[in-house]
């Protein structure tokens, strides 16, 4: 049974079972900061089984995407050594939300495994939770399963949550039966034994509790089913196979590494097959995880894509002096792959650039960063030390881009070990230097939950409403109101400005707050102190002005990214975006920057769709629904599946927004980009204007052109050229000026060789220079320094900053014992307030023109030597 009938059969009998078949939700969890990734199949359910959110259905199934290389649930440095592991795998479940329980989530397992595909019930063996009674008897009396194949385990083993906190319960396991020759081969080997005997298949969890913070479990509104299957762990067993990486599903990858490298992955050793094994997994999750938005960098996600790249670079250099092994990978298995995440194809050009990039960069690193480890090791093995202290792999880790698990890598093939509590404390002194433990001020008030405010703000930009509730802070007031106009920032959009009329009194909103509750959240105002109280009623008025602004510039945004689309190709995806009432950005994937032409062609596109004048169509549907119609949405943005609200400019653009937006493009007025520049590796950001602030600078640029045509008495299309060819001529006349001044310099050299005198025992010479450049300094002591060697100090005014002057000193080697420019500095350029620096025979630097003879000083100083 080949990876795609199984996945059919999975989806097609929970279907006919009444589940709903939800499609996977993206890698990135959607605001949800308990996770790093998607790491199991219930977390786009996690509202559903707090309460938190309603859907119209009770009962789900789903092969969900997930990754596990970061966190608590991190298997990236096991992938290529074992039979099972994978950073990136799909996990297949069904679910109940308040509907079924234990009953029937055993009876379905039971019944896909043992007469959907046919596993024999004899080589399966179950685990339940050592306190669950309950599962127990279905799995001996209902099932039939005999007593000594029902094993009673700890919380480790049959307790499952998602993360430190969040739902959880008791859990009961189907594992399969590798049979007594496999693994520690002993006759009380059980499923909690290690070995490889037994291989997990089915994990079903009773979702009866949320851990809090503190540990606490407290029970859930409504029970609960979550279930995970390992897709590649089913098609191993069904296929017969001893490892993942031998089944089906990575055939083809594997056959494009031989292809490539004319290696042979059957005969091939231990070490070789790991490295063929790193490869056909780390393809899987960084191409995926780019797909879904995520781009490698420093921090959270991006790093964990990072290191995942990085060490498939490395492993890849263990098969093929090839740099473009990696991505040629990539490409093979988005060709296939594709059928079933469309992602892949649609950011294909992205997820081959940002590998190919990321390597190439690595690759660099990688060179030098080896020479220093190599080092390292053998310095240490001088020293008997068979470990790397943690300031070495911090050094790594810091100056040469080396996650610590590729130096693990390097440093295990040498039999050395790291020092990991040494490194972890160099990195916390690094962040307490760069500050990074500092965090922003959130904002979060204690408005009770039943507290909510319908908002009107799409239709009204004034209403009067009435007081619900009051939160009183020293000098200043939060208001909720049960309606309210003002639109408070998410999104992207900033906040609404606007007032509260109250009495004919008028308060200027000094803040905005939205409740956590995303289904009927609080919106709340902060003005001065007023004397309110409940169920007064207040007048509250949006700033027209910065409304009006604000929603050109968004929905602008909303026409850029379908023009990006247009001419740069579908691969490119928005990475985020700000916008108020002056200008707007826009974060968008690419490696390349956009080029003159295009940039040209992008504002040409929208400044037409501004012209058309195209009435928008703002529509609320499902989530499925807006997917299928292809509405564009934003990758980490979490939506109600039963109600997203769609800004379509029909025939060009559909984007899921709740933000605010012009009635027709053509409210719009004009579109300008201004800048387009690099934020971080595979990022870049448009900043652009429209509306009043595009026609304001239309026209200072207008009164500029107009100025230089004037000037220059050309054409305006001739300004550049004239601008040039005056650019030129200066330069020429400044060449001519330098070769001047040499040419006078050159004459002055043998009058100031003349002028040294002897002070005390040293010869001295004073000069007062003006506008000379100081890159000449060190060529004019140099030349007098030929005839007359001694201790020179020069004084330079430049003309434009009359009040400055910089300073230069020069001590000729034969002085070098007799003048200490450390202590002339300290004794001499500190009271005149001068600061520079230097070395024994030079110095340098400059300050405020010195009141008094800085000259007569010096030579104070020289006598009393």
């Amino acid at each position: 049974m080949n990876s795609m009938e199984i996945r059919e059969k999975f989806l097609n009998y929970f279907k006919k079972n009444g589940h709903e078949i939800v499609s996977s939700s993206s890698l990135i969890p959607a605001q949800d900061p308990t996770l790093l990734f998607t790491n199991a199949g219930m977390n786009q359910f996690k509202d559903l089984f707090l309460g938190n959110e309603k859907r119209h259905y009770k009962t789900a199934s789903t092969i969900q995407k997930c990754v596990r290389a970061g966190g608590k649930h991190n298997d990236l440095e096991e992938v290529g050594f074992t039979n099972r592991h994978l950073t990136f795998f799909e996990m297949m479940g069904n679910f109940s939300f308040g509907d079924y329980f234990k009953n029937d989530a055993i009876k379905y397992a039971w019944e896909f495994l043992t007469k959907e595909v046919n596993i024999n019930p004899k080589d399966l063996k179950i685990t339940i939770y050592k306190d669950d009674d309950q599962a127990y008897e279905i799995w001996n009396k209902i099932i039939g399963i005999p007593v000594d194949k029902i094993y009673r385990l700890g919380e480790k083993e049959n307790f499952w949550q998602m993360g430190d906190t969040g739902p959880c319960g008791p859990c009961t396991e189907i594992h399969f039966d590798n049979g007594i020759d496999v693994g520690c081969k002993t006759d009380h080997c059980d499923p909690s034994c290690s070995c490889g005997r037994f291989t997990e298949i089915w994990n079903l969890v009773f979702m009866q509790f949320e851990r809090q913070q503190d540990g606490k479990l407290i029970p859930l509104k409504q029970t609960g089913i979550d279930t995970g299957m390992g897709f590649e762990r089913l098609n191993m067993i069904l296929q017969k196979k001893d490892s993942v990486f031998q089944t089906e599903i990575f055939a083809p990858i594997i056959k494009k590494i031989e292809n490539l490298t004319k290696l042979s992955y059957d005969k091939s050793d231990k070490n070789t097959k790991a490295a063929f094994h790193v490869l056909c997994d780390h393809v899987r999750s960084s191409s995926l995880l780019i797909a879904d938005g995520c781009l490698p960098s420093n921090e959270g996600r991006g790093y964990v894509l990072r290191k995942i790249i990085r060490r498939a670079a490395l492993f890849a250099q263990k098969l093929s002096d090839n740099p473009k092994l990696f991505s040629s990978l990539s490409k093979e298995f988005i060709s296939y792959f594709s059928l079933i995440y469309k992602e892949l194809k649609d950011n294909e050009k992205l997820i081959l650039a940002t590998l190919d990039d990321e390597i190439t960069k690595f690759s660099e690193n990688l060179k030098s960063g080896k020479v220093i480890l190599e080092k390292y090791i053998e310095e240490n093995k001088k020293n008997n030390k068979n470990y790397l202290s943690g300031e070495q792999v911090f050094k790594l880790y810091d100056t040469y881009g080396f996650p610590t698990e590729l130096t693990k890598v390097i440093a295990n093939e040498q039999d050395f070990t790291l020092d990991m509590s040494g490194f972890n404390e160099e990195m916390k002194k690094q962040q307490e230097q760069s500050g990074k433990k500092s965090k922003d001020k959130i904002i979060v008030l204690d408005i009770p939950e039943d507290i909510n405010t319908k908002f009107l703000g799409y239709e009204k930009l004034e209403l009067e409403s009435e007081i619900n509730f009051i939160l009183k802070e020293k000098d200043f007031s939060w208001i909720v109101t049960k309606e309210s106009p003002f639109y408070v920032e998410s999104g992207g959009q900033i906040s609404d400005k606007g007032w509260l009329n109250i009495d004919n009194k008028v308060y200027e909103i000094e803040e905005f707050y939205k409740s956590a509750n995303t289904q009927n959240p609080a919106i709340a105002v902060k003005i001065k102190n007023a004397n309110l109280k409940l169920g007064d009623k207040v007048k509250c008025i949006v700033d027209y002005y910065s409304r009006s602004n604000t929603a050109k510039n968004h929905t602008a945004t909303h026409l850029l990214q379908a023009a990006l689309v247009q001419i740069l190709g579908k691969h490119i995806q928005q990475a985020g975006s700000f916008v108020n009432s002056d200008f707007f950005r826009f974060d968008y994937t690419s490696n390349n920057a956009i080029s003159k032409q295009d940039t040209e062609k992008i504002e040409n596109i929208v400044n037409q769709k501004i012209q058309e004048n195209i009435k928008l169509n703002i529509f609320y549907t499902t989530l499925q629904e807006a997917r299928k119609s292809g509405v564009t949405a934003l990758f980490g943005e979490k939506y109600n599946p039963e109600q997203v609200r769609v800004v379509q400019v029909p025939g060009f653009s559909a984007e899921l927004c709740g933000g605010t937006h012009v009635n027709s493009t053509g409210d719009i007025g004009l579109f300008k980009i201004e800048s387009d520049v690099a934020l971080s590796s595979g990022v870049r950001r448009i900043t652009g204007i429209t509306g009043p602030k595009a026609i304001e600078t239309f026209q200072n640029s207008f009164d500029t052109i107009k100025a230089l045509v004037e000037k220059f008495k050309v054409k305006p299309e001739q300004i550049i050229t004239a601008i040039e060819k005056q650019t030129e001529n200066i330069d020429n006349l400044n060449s001519q000026i330098k070769q001047l001044k040499k040419q006078i310099l050159k004459a002055q050299i043998p009058e100031w060789q003349n002028q040294v005198k002897h002070v005390g025992k040293i010869p001295f010479l004073f000069l007062n220079l003006q506008d000379f450049d100081s890159a000449q300094f060190k060529e004019i002591c140099e030349s007098i320094e030929t005839k007359a060697p001694g201790f020179y100090f020069i004084v330079n005014i430049n003309f434009k900053t009359p009040d400055q002057i910089s300073f230069f000193g020069y001590v000729s080697k034969n002085f070098e014992k007799q003048i200490d420019l450390k202590l002339f500095s300290k004794d001499i350029l500190a009271k005149f307030g001068l600061k520079g620096g230097g070395s024994n025979t030079l110095i340098q630097g400059g300050g405020k023109q010195p009141e008094s003879n800085i000259e007569q000083e010096i030579i104070k100083w020289l006598k009393a030597i």
